[in-house]
């Protein structure tokens, strides 16, 4: 039996052991993808090609991606801070391994550290919120089970997403769960969520969750200002301070947007400003004067961020093209609302989630009296996450690490009433019982139910399979090109950036939003009949054309325009200007070279 003084200790060696389990489960369950270096998705390759560029000596302030809609390139919003942990890596293993297979270890080795930081994370805040040890290793589990989280750290997954959820996390920790310094804790909040912002945009509606969750405390009490100002401060000096480092001071001062810049930095520390000035002029003995000085400020820094860039209020793709935005943005199934996804994804995504919070309001009734400020500022946050869930399916990943300690607390006084009854079969059977209130087993049921409810098709009306992407984007389809002279490629955008991986072509663009021109271009050319596209294509400077008619793009094209060039391709009947380049695997993606 462990002694409760080492408790403590026996839980996070049991988390750590859940994570090197997982790790290994990942690494075999990916081991295709690792052996053929290939991506599930697109932004993963465009960043192995961004880390190639940069350790070649393309400036650290420049993310432009000049192999993209050449010769002026692609603008990138991206950061190069995800950038830096895989080039690290890359020159380390490559001290003793070809260039190839260290590219391959870097790949596998940073998003599962990155998991193993967000593993570590979880299990300090399950443990400091619950007061159980044996909750973190719990909530450890239901992170190694978590299809909706994993797939942000599976070997070959090096974008940004990870980076968030560990860093978005982290912050969380700093206010509701670290001990010690509340205002010391607050400025480190600040700062971890201004890197997180950095990194990405997407971290936003977080960083204002957790300022609500400081001037709650405020509102409390004046002795807890000094937290909340603590944190706007850093958050916006961190993230101001970080412009320059990342895009020099011309890059610093363009008010993008679609990424962290002066449109949102200034905004943050006029709030700071005016809280200051408020408490000076506004007395504070009550909680509605109080409550003044955080409205004022909160509204001054709305308004300066209306009237300076009101193009950032309709959101960080307005600029689209409407063709684009069309046939592009809302096709990308990720970025949608939960309620137009599949039924077997409104399942999967909220209910871990909605158990979560089931969770979270129960610990606050029945925990100890201790704990509940704790569960009530984690319910404000996790309350947030799930709803930019539900409106953004991709943010999910957040949503469900957040729902893991109020989660793991359920399911732990579940399992306690089930081993208090008083019949050996009782026990057994509700012990099993419990597994429903894990995420993993409430998915496995309502898939299972939903399954079950089916109404079978009718012979011959089956529902067809969807695109296959394997075969669309393998190394060893690509890099038959490279017997070709470096030239520009006009292909679908989805398979961009790979080309850009696997090849020394160029291509007209990649699915990245800041090449409006170039995806135009593209879309327009692909949905067009064969003669207009061919002036399409020869004003975009490509020399051949590629496309694979299983992959998801492709087929949509071809479905909504029956008789574009993406339609006539996909039937492998290449108009008179376009000559079908031979390729020894024919079946998997086609290129034809443009004849003038």
């Amino acid at each position: 039996m462990i002694r409760p003084a080492a408790q403590p200790r026996a839980a996070a060696w049991g988390s750590a052991l859940i994570w090197l389990i997982c790790a290994v489960a990942l690494i075999v369950i990916g081991r295709y993808y690792i052996e053929t270096i290939n991506f599930r998705d697109p932004d993963d390759a465009l960043r192995l090609v961004e880390v190639r560029n940069w350790m070649a000596g393309q400036s650290w302030f420049d993310v432009t991606q000049y192999r993209s809609h050449p010769p002026t390139g692609a603008p990138m919003h991206w950061s190069r801070l995800v950038d830096v942990p895989i080039a690290a890596f890359i020159t380390i293993f490559g001290l003793f391994a070809a260039p190839e297979m260290a590219e391959r270890l870097a790949m596998v080795v940073v998003p599962l550290a990155m998991l193993g930081g967000l593993m570590a994370t979880l299990h300090a805040l399950t443990v400091r919120i619950t007061g159980r040890p044996l909750a973190g290793v719990v909530a450890a589990v239901m992170l190694a089970t978590s299809v909706g989280v994993l797939v942000q750290f599976q070997p070959m997954r090096i974008d940004h997403h990870g980076w968030q959820i560990t860093l978005t996390l982290l912050a969380i920790w700093f206010v509701i769960a670290r001990s010690g310094d509340p205002v010391r804790n607050a400025m480190l909040a600040g700062l971890v969520m201004a890197v997180s912002l950095t990194v990405a945009l997407e971290s936003l509606p977080l960083a204002v969750a957790l300022g609500g969750v400081l001037a709650l405390r405020y509102l409390r009490g004046t002795e807890n200002f000094a937290g909340l100002l603590g944190y706007v401060v850093a958050l916006g000096a961190g993230a101001g301070l970080l412009l320059p480092v990342m895009l020099g001071w011309s890059g610093a001062m363009v008010p993008w947007c679609d990424a962290m810049s002066p449109a949102y930095v200034l905004p943050v520390l006029t709030v700071a400003l005016v809280l200051v000035l408020a408490r000076r002029f506004v007395p504070q003995q009550h909680v509605w004067q109080r409550l003044t000085c955080l409205a004022v400020a909160g509204g001054v820094g709305a308004l300066l961020l209306s009237l300076a860039t009101p193009q950032c209020l309709r959101g960080p793709f307005s600029t689209l093209d409407p063709l684009v935005y069309k046939l592009w943005y809302l096709s990308i199934n990720e970025g949608m609302p939960v309620w137009v996804q599949s039924i077997d994804l409104r399942i999967i995504v909220p209910l871990p989630g909605v158990l979560g919070l089931i969770g979270t309001l129960l610990a606050i009734r029945f925990d100890v009296r201790e704990r509940r400020e704790r569960w009530i500022e984690l319910l404000i946050v996790q309350g947030v996450a799930f709803a930019v869930s539900m409106m953004v399916m991709r943010a999910m990943g957040l949503a469900h690490v957040l729902a893991m300690p109020g989660n793991a607390w359920l399911f732990l006084a579940a399992l306690g009433a089930a081993m208090r009854l008083s019949t050996p079969v009782g026990r057994v059977l509700a012990g099993f019982a419990c597994f429903a209130l894990m995420p993993l087993g409430a998915d496995v049921i309502g898939l299972a139910v939903l399954e079950g409810q089916a109404a079978p098709q009718p012979k011959g009306q089956e529902k067809k399979p969807e695109g296959s992407w394997d075969i669309c984007v393998t190394r060893r389809g690509f890099e038959q090109l490279n017997a070709i002279p470096a030239t520009t490629i006009l292909t679908p955008l989805d398979i961009g950036s790979h080309m850009l991986a696997f090849t020394h072509h160029d291509v007209v663009a990649t699915g990245h939003h800041r090449n409006v021109e170039g995806m135009k271009t593209v879309i327009s050319a692909l949905t067009a009949d064969p003669d207009k596209a061919r002036s399409i294509v020869l004003r975009s400077g490509a020399r051949y054309v590629g496309l694979c008619a299983s992959e998801n793009e492709s087929r949509r094209y071809a479905t909504l325009f029956p008789h574009s060039l993406t339609a006539a391709l996909a039937q492998d009947r290449p108009p008179a200007w376009l000559r079908r380049v031979p390729m020894q695997r024919a079946d998997d993606i086609r290129f034809y070279k443009v004849i003038d």
